[in-house]
């Protein structure tokens, strides 16, 4: 796999864990976790888009 493609796919799993907190009581209210889960995948994400364009 292209490292562009581990990156989306890592911001993808981050992002459903965040919609996992979000929408269960298994954590209660978590606010600094839920930050760092959106923080993660907006890196990931950002970085997933930046190299895919490079490589065009």
């Amino acid at each position: 796999m292209k490292k562009s493609n581990n990156y989306l796919l890592l911001s993808a799993l981050f992002f459903t864990g965040y919609l996992v907190i979000e929408f269960t009581d298994i954590y209660g209210d978590p606010v600094w976790f839920k930050s760092f889960l959106i923080i993660i995948c907006a890196t990931f994400l950002i970085n997933g888009i930046s190299l895919k364009r490079k490589n065009e």
